[in-house]
């Protein structure tokens, strides 16, 4: 099993990355537009984008629901090899989130006066926002396809484009708020149409990727199943109540401050709030790619898969997170003087301390973020919520409550440390009432169901690293097969099928100069016989190259052709960078 870890670790090292910039698109181009308002237009700029952010707040919930849900169903049905079912959850999620988009544009593009009053504009303020809302309506729609299809294109090992993407982005926006501010001086109608234009160009990076026939995933009219509209919206919901949840926060944690500290506490609070994109981009990180991955393994129904996901999010993800908290509370000076430079004066003194203290909670709230995602994609959302409400809302207001009349702005700050304790111990307490005992390992922690998978002593699991080690492979899978029960004949069968389908990986997969692992599977299920091949080389689908094979050709794709003989059934698909394909002999 060491082997088959190293894999899921080097898999989930490749999807953190881009989590954590997908979390910190936002904040990057927050920052870029923050600049260049500050410098070219002034306060009022500053004024404007904070009236309109309830906006960007509304279209973030709906982002997070469509796409926590469809992402994990997508996930799922990769792992059943249920292909029709993913292309039809995508082509579903990408229909509700342009229409939604398009009805959110209009509103923005013909009401722009309406939308900034609801938003709370006045007077001083009213035609700033107004003509913001104008410029950035355009964006709306290519700002919510982009956050869907980043998440999609992981699952087609598209990183490196979503890479692409955000750089051009960034580079677009900077590049327009200058023409248009600096040189042009539209001032916030250019601000916000620099932004609409760079998620446009953001979006032509991305969707220029399924105008290929190699995209797994299509959109299709036809393939639209309604009905899965509610399990979307079902399993997504926990984005939105984390999102309404830290709204409430924000208004209660206010007042708290308003009371104990001051003004002084309230901009302590934004000056980190306005990093809050960044120094959350880690820990939304660690616990997406945990979610990605664990979708995709319930699906397969392996559980030792599902467990070496958790441990390498726990034991590998966490620490990250970690370095990240460390290197916030060591910079918490520079980062202070970013904001208030007067060293001398009681809100750089609160805004220091904020930026020493909050790191303490940025572990334990990447711990509980793991454990939510993995709920999430296990389809336990009871426990989902609470975990929900309480590190939303619950937790930090109940204990500023109780701490702020005493220590003021210092017991606000550590009510987020504290906040990070509860969801653990939750954690923890919850899977002790499910096991009815104190879980003394991660998989004890997990409580995963006991008819879920195949029980350790009914698989066989054998990792390839080299062509040597293809030799011993079809005499283990012999003797497992005798050892489970099966005739002779099919255990021969099933051991010179696995055999010519690793010597096909390695033959036409490890020439690369790239370091692969190919991991097999042998499963008794009932009185069925199940093999699985996945590996981590280029993309190659067996079942294809079978069914084009020219059966008067005996002389080409042998061991395939030997593959095909026996199998009753053949399932291939790719995701997250695996070639995983199943056989039933």
């Amino acid at each position: 099993m060491k082997n088959d870890a190293l894999m899921l670790r080097k898999l989930f090292f490749r999807l953190i990355p881009v989590q954590i910039l997908l979390v910190a698109i936002g904040s990057l181009n927050s920052v870029i537009d923050g600049v260049m308002a500050s410098r070219f237009i002034g306060p009022e700029a500053m004024t404007v984008t904070g009236l309109y952010m309830p906006l960007i707040k509304i279209i973030e919930t709906v982002n997070a629901v469509l796409l926590g849900g469809s992402q994990i169903l997508c996930g799922q049905f990769l792992g059943k090899n249920q292909v029709r079912r993913t292309r039809s959850v995508f082509s579903l999620d990408m229909l509700v989130v342009f229409g939604f988009s398009a009805l959110a544009s209009a509103a923005c593009f013909f009401f722009p006066a309406g939308v900034a009053n609801c938003l709370g504009a006045d007077g001083v303020s009213a035609g700033g926002l107004r003509a913001y809302i104008l410029g950035t309506a355009a964006g709306i729609l290519p700002q919510m396809l982009c956050a869907q299809l980043s998440a999609f294109l992981q699952l087609e090992q598209q990183n490196k484009r979503v890479y692409a993407g955000i750089l051009v982005m960034m580079f677009v926006n900077a590049a327009l708020d200058y023409l248009f501010i600096v040189v042009f001086r539209w001032e916030l109608f250019g601000l916000g149409l620099a932004t609409a234009l760079s998620y446009w160009a953001f979006f032509l990076v991305l969707a220029s990727y399924y105008l290929q026939k190699r995209a797994v995933l299509r959109f299709s009219f036809r393939g639209i199943d309604a009905g899965d509209l509610w399990p979307i919206l079902r399993i997504g919901f926990p984005g939105a109540l984390v999102v309404l949840c830290l709204a409430l926060r924000g208004f209660a944690v206010n007042a708290l401050l308003l009371d104990c500290a001051g003004r002084d506490g309230v901009a302590a609070l934004a000056a980190l709030n306005t990093f809050g994109g960044l120094l959350y981009a880690a820990t939304a990180g660690v616990a997406s790619a945990t979610r990605l991955l664990v979708s995709v393994y319930i699906g397969e129904e392996d559980r030792v898969g599902i467990v070496q996901i958790m441990k390498t999010a726990l034991f590998r993800g966490v620490p990250i997170v970690a370095g990240v908290a460390a290197a916030v509370a060591l910079a918490a000076v520079p980062l202070t003087k970013v904001f208030f430079p007067d060293a001398a004066s009681n809100v750089f003194r609160l805004t220091k301390q904020l930026f020493r203290i909050y790191p303490l909670c940025m572990p334990l709230s990447a711990i509980c973020g793991i454990f939510i995602n993995y709920y999430q994609s296990s389809n336990r959302m009871p426990i989902v919520n609470v975990l929900s409400v309480m590190d939303g809302a619950a937790g930090v207001c109940l204990s500023a409550l109780v701490l702020a009349p005493a220590f003021g702005a210092g017991g606000v700050w550590t009510a987020h440390v504290l906040n990070g304790v509860y969801t653990t111990l939750v954690v923890g307490i919850y899977a002790w009432i499910r096991n009815r005992r104190f879980p003394r390992s991660v998989e004890e922690l997990l409580t995963i169901e006991e008819g879920f998978g195949v029980p350790q002593d009914r698989r066989l699991a054998i990792t390839v690293r080299s062509p040597e080690d293809i030799t011993a492979v079809s005499a283990h899978i012999i003797d497992f097969c005798r050892d489970m029960g099966f005739d002779e004949k099919r255990a021969f069968h099933a051991g010179l099928c696995m055999e010519e389908l690793t010597a096909n990986v390695v033959e036409h997969g490890f020439g690369d100069g790239k370091r692969h692992s190919v991991e097999l599977r042998v499963v008794k299920k009932a009185d069925t016989l199940l093999l699985r091949v996945k590996d981590d080389c280029r993309r190659f689908n067996p079942k294809e190259v079978v069914e084009m094979m020219d059966p008067a050709d005996v002389t080409h794709n042998v061991g395939l052709r030997i593959v095909s003989r026996y199998a009753r059934e053949m399932h291939y698909n790719s995701a997250l960078g695996l070639n995983v394909l199943s056989i039933e002999v």
